[in-house]
């Protein structure tokens, strides 16, 4: 199973971009996720290419139930979103990966941001794998929708920030 979302922001491409490297940006998400920002980093320019590093805590109640065995207190999300250089067409491409403190289960993701006009279309595809016995691939689809629905989430919280915060 693969995660494969399309969705166009309502702000031009560079805004987009820069959103991906702002503390604030992601401390709102988090808040719209119901989870904590525990710690934010910025590797490099957002001007060019640069990594943007989130440590997020997502509390017990909010972990799907076929994993609480597995993290009955909640869990640590590691969130790396690799942002390149500009292509020849100007669109960027986000390269994500989330890691799950303590559990052997992972996502990654690959976002191609295109300016469409003054908006930004965001294709995004990826995967959630998990190498945990026998139950690995169950947890895994189980964990995908979670995984489309926050990456919706947070095109949809960019548009609403990026109004009150450009």
């Amino acid at each position: 199973m693969a995660i494969s979302e399309t969705v166009t922001v309502n702000a031009p491409l560079d805004q987009v971009v820069t959103a991906f490297g702002n503390e604030d940006f992601a401390r709102y998400v988090s808040q719209r996720l119901r989870v904590t920002l525990d710690s934010f980093s910025v590797a490099g320019d957002t001007a060019g290419s640069f990594t943007a590093t989130s440590v997020r805590g997502v509390p017990a109640d909010r972990v799907p139930d076929m994993a609480k065995k597995f993290v009955s207190k909640g869990l640590s999300l590691t969130q790396t979103d690799q942002v390149s250089d500009a292509n020849a067409d100007g669109s960027r491409v986000v390269t994500t990966e989330i890691k799950a403190g303590g559990v052997p289960i992972s996502a990654k993701a690959v976002q191609t941001l295109t300016a469409v006009g003054e908006a930004t279309k965001v294709d995004v595809n990826g995967e959630v794998n998990s190498s945990i016995p026998f139950v690995g691939k169950k947890i895994a689809a189980t964990a995908e929708p979670y995984a489309g629905k926050a990456l919706s989430l947070v095109a949809r919280s960019l548009e609403e920030w990026l109004k009150t915060n450009s």
